[in-house]
């Protein structure tokens, strides 16, 4: 056994050992019990069973190149980049009885230190599952509001989210909310979540004017359970599933340039209105998910003056956009994948965010990928492009990625 697994043994040891210990009698003491599975790490459960640690962890190793659109003098750049994208690690569990979960996850890879990011602490939140249709969810962790954010990371069908959903949705927070994936019973065809959260995001550590996030969302799956959390339709299910969701979020207050992500502004606040719809679609390796997303601020630019009592305007960025993402399993391995996404500006919004979305209002990409173990061990391939409505498609900005991710 490695020295990771003996620590992890260790821990466990510290959980159950004052009360696991031999009597005076000479009675043997209980074990924990340790399993482990390919992707899903290593696992150790307290003999009592109150108390159980998982640890397990990710890696992306990303090659990308990239092709800049023709200029003015039809000369496009050419550029290419080999990184981990991605490193994460997860220590997950419960604590005094199962239904006390608890996860931390750590994200140390280049890519995911963004917004000036001096902590790689993602996720950590206490998971109180004791009523199945009010459990509540407390810490830092994804805010509830639209399927194509909240789907994990590590079950992508393409390299990276749509951009869409970059630019538009909630990330994550620090708050709590109340679901129940099945409310009213086990065979309940609806779902919801309803939370607050501070508004701000995550990665700022400067004090702001008061201020919150409220959010709510509903589920409906019609045709009964379907795993759409993950994309495509791995298990190539001889059942239809259907998912429709909508979502809808206040932010009162926020600071960043995108609610929740961003630039940081100093010139003052504003609020921000979320809306959101999506659907999500798998029957026989056919999977089709797509989703509408709007952004509207209060207002479009906040005046204030700098260090040096000018003034000086920082813009807001208000806006809707779609993405439709069909796929298709051709084998228990193959997978091929397609995407279309497009982004609006309004009118009166930031004046870079409209001159971006003018150059690269729309987005298509065509990937293939092989599973060797389902989402948790995978080889993809990929090619998207961006381009704006006056523009041919063959005078996109394009992006070609091969990556590896596997977890352990």
């Amino acid at each position: 056994m490695t020295g990771l697994g003996w620590g992890v043994l260790g821990v466990a040891a510290l959980a159950w050992g004052a009360d696991g210990a031999a009597s005076a009698g000479g009675e043997q003491p209980a074990t924990p019990t340790v399993t482990g599975a390919p992707g899903k790490g290593l696992t150790v459960t307290s003999a009592d069973g109150r108390f159980s640690m998982n640890l397990r962890g990710r890696v992306q190793l990303r090659t990308s190149a990239f092709v800049t659109a023709p200029d003015d003098a039809d000369v496009r750049d050419a550029t290419m980049q080999t990184q981990i994208a991605t490193t994460r690690l997860w220590w997950g569990g419960h604590l005094l009885n199962p239904d006390t979960k608890y996860l931390l996850q750590l994200a140390v890879g280049p890519k995911d230190f963004r917004d000036g990011a001096i902590s790689p602490i993602f996720d950590a939140y206490l998971d109180f599952t004791q009523n199945p249709n009010l459990s509540v969810r407390v810490g830092q962790l994804f805010v509830p509001f639209d399927r194509l954010r909240t789907i994990r990371e590590f079950s992508l069908q393409m390299a990276d989210r749509p951009r869409v959903v970059s630019e538009l949705t909630l990330d994550r927070d620090i708050g709590a909310y109340a679901y129940s994936d099945h409310l009213g019973g086990a065979n309940s065809k609806w779902a919801y979540r309803v939370g607050l959260f501070g508004g701000s995001g995550i990665h700022q550590l400067a004090a702001h004017p008061p201020g919150g996030l409220a959010v709510a969302r509903l589920e409906l799956r019609p045709l009964g359970p379907v795993d759409d959390d993950s994309e495509g339709d791995l298990e190539r299910r001889a059942t239809p599933g259907l998912a429709f969701g909508v979502g809808a979020a206040y932010n009162l207050g926020t600071t960043r340039a995108r609610s929740t992500t961003s630039t940081v502004w100093t010139a003052g606040t504003a609020d921000y209105l979320h809306l959101a719809a999506d659907a999500v679609f798998k029957w026989h390796g056919v999977s089709w998910e797509t989703e509408v997303v709007l952004r509207d601020a209060t207002e479009d630019a906040l005046q204030g003056t700098d260090a040096d009592g000018l003034p000086i305007a920082e813009y807001t960025r208000s806006g809707w956009g779609l993405v439709t993402q069909p796929g298709w399993m051709l084998s228990r391995k193959a997978e091929i994948v397609a995407r279309y996404g497009r982004l609006q500006a309004f009118e009166g919004t930031d004046p870079a965010y409209l001159d971006d979305v003018a150059a690269r209002a729309n987005e298509v990409g065509l990937g293939a990928n092989c599973y060797l173990n389902q989402h948790r061990f995978k080889v993809q391939g990929g090619l998207s492009g961006l381009f704006g409505d006056e523009q041919a498609l063959p005078d996109a900005e394009w992006t070609a990625t091969v990556l590896v991710d596997f977890m352990f």
